[in-house]
């Protein structure tokens, strides 16, 4: 989860300049008056609406007033970031010292309000068409009103270095953190947008209430009960309440897929080297984590593997189910996307898979169809390990 909020938190971004001068975005992001400045840019918008520059810094603004919104509701509820494990909660915010009693279903609605807010800047986004769209930007003093006061901020250094336990090198050379982001970085973006949605919509699809009060109890101060008892007659496995959200998920990974793609197809192209967010191996990196073509293609491979998995182009080998439930037949391949479009009330209940295996209208006779080559993923384990392994993967998705 680390790597998801470190992700999270980075990729806060503004408006490109016309030349040298501040972007407008950029004023409103370090000031911390992120409503100001959608609103503001929404203005300059409609005036011109072939504007990417503009468009550009219309949805970082709004990607920024996403994790500020997020933030403002952890800290309502009195959240104890560094204490905290789960997806989404580890964002660090101020103390309250008058917190709210949060709820399971209080908790759901703030996720819910988070992944609108994602698919909006995602959609401004998804609008730019300029392959020459250029940010200069300068992400040190991004700054979030968090306890939503006006008077106190966090800005975007400090937050990463709370995430990161110590400043980064990269503040010796570049204190401002400068970075100018172009086309390729619009697309990654979008992806991270995407790849935060899915991972909401997951959780919202099954019921966690059973247990959410000890999850929780020592991250927010205030917990109400559940509102109701744990079903006795539940069997196991994760109970499905929603299934059109495991749907949806499957479709935001597949765009997470399909942008990874779109992302180095641009980046690769580049004849610049320009204080760049992703670079190719010939660019300088901002943050002392180059890539190589090695780790670039292993990584695109892999995401190549993922998006026919999602789109039942490829099957996940019967050999490999058989390791787990020794009594499934190895001819038959399990298709992702039928299981998720259309999952049991019980996903992955071990007791009933065991007895009964895995339901037929999932399985497909794996002759002539493409199936999960795990050969892909072992150079994916090499190539990102070791210490810095966990920073590269964040930077990638």
């Amino acid at each position: 989860m680390t790597r998801l909020l470190t992700a999270l938190a980075i990729c806060i971004v503004a408006a490109p300049a016309r030349g040298t001068e501040s972007p407008l975005a950029e004023k409103f992001l370090h000031d911390g008056r992120l409503a100001e400045g959608e609103t503001a840019l929404l203005v300059v918008l409609d005036a011109a609406p072939k504007d990417d520059t503009t468009r550009f810094g219309l949805g970082m603004i709004q990607f920024a007033r996403a994790v500020e919104n997020l933030g403002r509701a952890l800290y309502e509820y009195g959240c104890v970031s560094e204490k905290a494990t789960q997806p989404f909660l580890r964002l660090p915010v101020p103390k309250n010292d008058a917190p709210a009693v949060i709820s399971y279903r209080a908790l759901g609605r703030i996720l819910d309000a988070f992944a609108t807010d994602l698919q909006r800047a995602e959609r401004t986004l998804a609008g730019i068409t300029d392959d020459k769209v250029k940010l200069r930007l300068r992400l040190a003093n991004v700054a979030f009103d968090f306890a939503g006061t006006g008077e106190s901020h966090t800005t975007l250094i400090d937050l990463l270095n709370t995430l990161n336990g110590g400043r980064f090198g990269f503040q010796t050379d570049n204190p401002e953190f400068r970075v100018h982001f172009d086309r390729g970085d619009v697309a990654w973006l979008r992806s991270y947008c995407y790849l935060l949605s899915a991972m909401v919509e997951g959780y919202r699809s099954v019921d966690e209430e059973a247990g959410f009060e000890v999850r929780v109890r020592d991250i927010f101060p205030k917990v109400a009960p559940p509102a109701r008892e744990p079903d006795p007659n539940w069997l196991g496995g994760l109970k499905v309440v929603d299934p059109p959200r495991l749907r949806r998920a499957r479709l935001h990974m597949v765009a997470v897929c399909e942008l990874n793609r779109e992302t180095w197809m641009h980046i690769r192209v580049e004849t610049d080297d320009d204080y760049e967010w992703l670079p190719h191996p010939k660019q300088t990196d901002q943050l002392g984590l180059p890539l190589t073509d090695e780790r670039i293609d292993a990584w695109l491979a892999m995401m190549a593997q993922g998006e026919e998995l999602l789109k039942g182009e490829r099957l996940v080998p019967g050999f490999l189910i058989s390791f787990v439930f020794r009594e499934h037949p190895v001819e038959q391949g399990l298709n992702l996307k039928t299981l998720l479009d259309d999952p049991p009330a019980d996903l992955l209940n071990e007791k009933r898979l065991r007895l009964k295996g895995i339901d037929a209208k999932y399985l497909e006779p794996e002759k002539g169809k493409k199936l999960l080559d795990l050969s892909t993923l072992g150079p994916i384990n090499q190539l990102f390990n070791g210490p810095f392994g966990f920073a590269y993967a964040a930077r990638l998705n």
